[in-house]
């Protein structure tokens, strides 16, 4: 038997783990997530970095936003699912705790927990876009 390995993403320059987004701005077929606070350097100190990761020529016919209401951990669950430009300007203060997140072919996919007042609900955010994504720091 021939076996083949798919190597995991392992050179990533920051991490997005328990990063806040506040804000997603999208211009023409450009997509910003902006952070409250930053995003953390992939180094032996994970510093803070204030910044955005911005995408490129991306096809908002094929990016949304899923937002889960939880009864319990497991069984059940019902939600809203809506494109990303509609979520963005719906929700233009927002507070999304990402926790993971997951790059392929042309996709970067974003899942944690969304906040509003006392309810804490789980989202997943899909971009489905063309060039690399950028991230944009103050260092």
């Amino acid at each position: 038997m021939k076996e083949i390995e798919r190597k995991n993403i392992i050179d990533l320059p920051y991490s997005l783990h328990d990063a806040r987004v506040n804000k997603i701005n999208i211009v023409s077929d450009k997509v910003m997530m902006h952070f409250s606070e930053g995003y953390y350097k992939i180094d032996n100190d994970c510093e803070l970095i204030k910044g955005y990761i911005e995408f490129n020529n991306v096809d908002l016919d094929y990016c949304s936003v899923c937002i889960f209401d939880l009864e319990d951990d497991f069984g059940k669950f019902s939600g809203e699912r809506f494109s990303l430009q509609d979520f963005s300007e719906k929700f233009n203060n927002i507070d999304l705790e990402i926790i993971d997140e997951t790059y392929g072919y042309n996709q970067s996919k974003f899942s944690g927990y969304i906040y509003e007042e006392d309810m804490t609900k789980e989202f997943i955010i899909e971009i489905y876009h063309f060039d690399n994504m950028k991230y944009i720091t103050e260092e």
